[in-house]
């Protein structure tokens, strides 16, 4: 059986269908009450608590083969968090123990780096078979139907420096064939699609795909943070700082990766930006 963390956020909701129609049994552990969500999904047990009850934690790994956990950006007890997931983990005798991590840690100015990488560490001297999935920023972050109606591409760090992506759904592909195949421990992939793309060059594909003029927008950073606060009130004053850092450090250097890796694990081209949009696009213009 398959434990799958945060099993309603974003990762979880596309994983856990797939797993399930490959004919694995997952268990999900989630902090707020979605069992019926979560069971159409295909989950075949769930468990609703936090990851910092360490009583809840040693119920979810019961039986568990395998553990696939994914933290909450911005949360001010994500390391704690991925820790106490780990160690639960070791006691339970997990076999392998996938964390999804972001790419380039080691940026320590980033406070959601910072986290990971010492979930990362953590994880590096446990006694657990381990893989780590190393992330760029998902597309789906992107949300192309407000993009088309407004005719706007907004971003909060400067419009010239570059980004770049990755598509969560191979992503989760690769996440699904890490979690089933034994030929991954101790392994650490950065998933990266081609594209290094400045918001103005990601505003003219938006044009030439939609159809009409899509122009990039520098907006404030407290646009993006007060909605993000509005959202998750009780992570407090953290995601401010997280943010604010985020977007200064993008702003000054970018943020960009290589896609070789990601290539040779899904055996194809990653999807690239430009196919992410006319999917997406598609579905809202029929």
């Amino acid at each position: 059986m398959i434990l799958v963390t945060s099993a309603y956020g974003n990762n979880g909701r596309k994983l856990i269908p797939r797993l399930a129609e490959m004919g694995l049994d997952i268990r999900a552990l989630n902090l707020s009450d979605k069992i019926n969500e979560l069971k159409k999904l295909g989950a075949k047990e769930v468990i609703i608590g936090n990851a910092l009850d360490l009583s809840i934690l040693d119920q979810a790994m019961e039986g568990i083969e395998s553990v696939f956990h994914v933290g909450s950006s911005f949360h001010p007890q994500e390391a704690e968090m991925g820790i106490a997931v780990i160690d639960a983990a070791s006691k339970g005798g997990v076999e392998h123990f996938v964390y999804d991590s972001v790419l380039h840690p080691q940026i320590i100015e980033l406070l959601q780096h910072r986290m990971k990488l010492r979930v990362e560490q953590h994880l590096i001297n446990s006694n657990l078979n381990y893989t780590i999935l190393q992330p760029m920023h998902y597309m789906q972050n992107i949300n192309i139907e407000d993009v088309y109606q407004q005719g706007v591409f907004i971003q909060a760090s400067a419009l010239e420096t570059p980004l770049s992506f990755v598509d969560m759904d191979d992503k989760v592909e690769v996440a699904a064939k890490v979690l089933t195949e034994d030929c991954h421990y101790g392994a650490t992939y950065e998933l990266c699609s081609d594209d290094n793309l400045n918001a103005i060059e990601i505003a003219e594909i938006m044009s030439r795909v939609m159809g009409k003029e899509i122009k990039a927008k520098l907006v404030p950073k407290d646009v993006i943070i007060s909605g993000f606060q509005r959202a998750f009130p009780e992570y407090g004053d953290y995601p401010a700082k997280g943010f604010n850092a985020l977007f200064d450090y993008y702003s000054k250097h970018g943020f960009i990766g290589n896609s070789n890796v990601l290539r040779m694990l899904l055996g194809r081209d990653p999807t690239t930006l430009e196919e992410f949009i006319g999917r997406e696009y598609k579905k809202i213009s029929k």
